[in-house]
């Protein structure tokens, strides 16, 4: 039989248990922050920029088509347009376009909206330039014979790019899901690792805590007095079993000391009566002789 783990040796263990499955509990609630809700962020984050981009390109769009080239007013016109690209150029670097995070459809479709983005921009630039020196005529011609057509390809392009980005993010979102549920499953049997490894502690501190009142008992009958009660159970735990083990030697050790005593004490006292009484009965023989009457003779 292999020898028993101590007390002390068992508490280091669950307390080592307990902190390794704490750690671990926290490593996972930082990996599901860090990596699955990340995952779901960088994908509403790409459709966000997408959509804003895509509100840009219709504002400005909606601005030339609502525009009268005969009598319309070319600074408003400007200013709408100006503003309509300073959302399309803040929002176009922020799609993702990494080949090692999406798809290459998706990646194909980002790279034909920005190169057609680049060549509407460059005819809108002429056309504002037409309007800002009044040639109306021209500027109808080439919104009419290029913009408009370069408008389409790029209203379709980023249409597409937005569907295709919400078809891969279903994909992205059922592995992301998946592996939240086993990232919640772990947490779950951590947790269950942890208040069992609490159970342990308090069920270890309950079995100290038993023998140690059978001790308190036992020391309050030693100082009445008491020797003869039966001796204390030894308990499973070695250092529990070594201390009451002592504590029954002492009780011993005691109990022949205090006899050993009353004996001596004991003995004392019959000594000292028998000297007592043995002085007592010399005495009385002494004051009987003194006692004896003399006789005188007569001559």
């Amino acid at each position: 039989m292999g020898r028993r783990m101590t007390l002390k040796g068992q508490i280091s263990l669950c307390l080592a248990a307990f902190f390794l499955a704490l750690a671990g509990q926290i490593f996972l609630s930082f990996y599901q922050s860090g990596t699955v809700l990340r995952e779901l962020d960088d994908q509403m984050g790409n459709f966000n920029a997408i959509s804003r981009f895509q509100n840009g390109v219709e504002r400005s769009l909606s601005a030339m088509e609502d525009y009268r080239w005969e009598y319309g007013d070319a600074k408003a016109l400007t200013e709408e347009l100006h503003s309509a690209f300073s959302v399309t150029n803040a929002w176009l670097w922020r799609i993702e376009s990494d080949l090692g995070t999406v798809s290459e459809e998706q990646y194909l479709l980002y790279n034909a909206v920005s190169t057609t983005y680049d060549s509407y921009t460059a005819l809108v630039d002429q056309l504002e330039e037409a309007v800002a020196a009044g040639q109306d005529t021209k500027a109808a011609q080439l919104y009419y014979n290029k913009i408009v057509p370069c408008g389409g390809y790029l209203r379709q392009y980023t249409q597409q790019l937005l569907n295709t980005a919400i078809t891969d993010a279903q994909g992205t979102y059922t592995t992301v899901s998946a592996l939240s549920d086993r990232v919640k499953w772990a947490q779950t049997v951590v947790v269950a690792l942890c208040l069992a490894l609490g159970c342990v502690m308090a069920f270890s501190v309950l079995t100290l805590l038993t023998p140690v009142q059978q001790m308190i008992g036992a020391s309050r009958e030693v100082t009445r007095g008491e020797f003869d009660s039966p001796d204390l159970p030894a308990p499973r735990q070695p250092e529990m079993a070594q201390l009451t083990e002592a504590f029954n030697h002492m009780k011993h050790s005691m109990a022949e000391q205090v006899t050993t005593l009353r004996e001596k004490t004991t003995a004392r006292r019959r000594k000292l009566w028998n000297y007592r009484t043995g002085w007592s009965a010399a005495v009385c023989s002494n004051c009987a002789a003194r006692s004896t009457p003399i006789s005188f003779s007569t001559p």
